[in-house]
Order: C-alpha cells, then structure tokens, then sequence
C-alpha cells in the first residue's frame, strides 16, 4: 500500500471539474448515509473546485473504526426475575460490580455465541418453559455498534427466533445457566477480566 502524507499531489477526475489536481489534505467526511461523521482524515481535495475526490487506503481502518461508533438502540421487556439473573452473575464476576455491567455480560455473550466460542444450539430452549414465560414488566436498553448488532441479528436468523428480544431472552437464561446455577463457571476466570478491564 501506498502511503500519502498531507500535502501530496494526485492526478484525479473529479466529478465537478473533470480531469484535475487534487492536494491531500485534512477534511471532516460524512458517512454516504448521512449516520456520522469521520474526522480530520487525509482526503485528495480538488485544487480547482476543493471538493473531496478521494480517500487514500490508509483511512479505512479509522472510517471502521467512527462507523463502529455509531450506536443503535436495542430495547427489550423482560420479567423482573431476568434482572435478578443478570444482578446475581455480575456479584459472583465481582461484588464490586453494579447494574451497568449487565450490558456488558449480555454483549459478551452475543459475542460467544456468533463468534463459535459458546454455543448456540440449545438457545431456543431456553424459551420453553415456564420460567420464560413471566409476564416481561421490566425493560433491558443496550446500545450496540454496527458489529455487534450485526451478531445479535445473525444469531437470531440462525436460532429461527422471532426478535431481537427472544435473543436476549434466551441469553439470559443462558447465563443463568452457566454463571447463576453453575458452582464453579468456567467462564468466571476471563468474566473477572473482561469487568477489571471496565472498572
């Protein structure tokens, strides 16, 4: 890969002014859908018209990485007792761990469960049975990135589940499973890692 620095020139056709010079500078870029913006990043600008005509390789790892940023809401309801299992695995993690970790956990085990390292073939078990079935009087909000909802929504096409909140239904009771009922997790050693890390 050809690395440019600021400065540089470059032959370009630029849309507006056709065949033209182009500076590599320093410019603010939107996203093409309009979700973001990527800042400060080497840009080739026309020098007649100083439009941004291009965007050197090397920017790709930074526009990923401000397009991961950006954020999406996932609401769920779940019943009150889910809270609980959440509440309960995060003390035996760690006793100095509070309620915000439960994102955290439950974005973890997204993460196990698309990338292979748990698996996903028993989750639609999980919903049928009795302890599933409360009436859901509490809400769950998660922001996830691009990626990670991504993962959330593989593992639902995956599992032939109905929503995003079977998902997070199931892997609830996943960690119920694993961490509340389970004397000795063998998730724990690297979930006390994962939570040091976030404190």
């Amino acid at each position: 890969m050809r690395i440019v620095k600021e400065g540089d020139k470059k032959q370009v056709i630029c849309h507006l002014c056709g065949r033209s010079e182009a500076t590599y500078l320093l410019r603010d870029v939107d996203f093409s859908d309009k979700s973001g913006t990527v800042k400060n990043i080497l840009t080739a600008v026309c020098d007649t018209c100083h439009q941004v005509v291009s965007i050197p390789a090397q920017c790709t790892p930074k526009i990923k990485e401000e397009y991961n940023k950006i954020r999406t809401s996932v609401e769920v309801r779940v019943p009150a007792h889910y809270l609980d299992i959440l509440n309960i695995a995060s003390q035996k993690i760690s006793p100095e761990l509070d309620e915000s970790f439960n994102r955290y956990l439950i974005l973890y085990y997204i993460h196990a469960l698309y990338s292979g390292r748990y698996a996903q073939n028993k989750l639609t078990d999980f919903l049928n049975d009795d302890f599933s079935r409360a009436k859901a009087s509490k809400r769950i909000s998660l922001k996830v990135n691009v990626s990670q909802l991504a993962e959330l929504n593989s593992i639902m096409a995956k599992q032939n589940l109905k929503n995003n909140t079977d998902v997070i239904k199931a892997i609830i009771l996943k960690i119920n499973q694993d961490i509340v009922q389970n004397e000795n997790p063998q998730q724990l050693a690297e979930l006390k890692n994962v939570a040091a890390a976030l404190s």
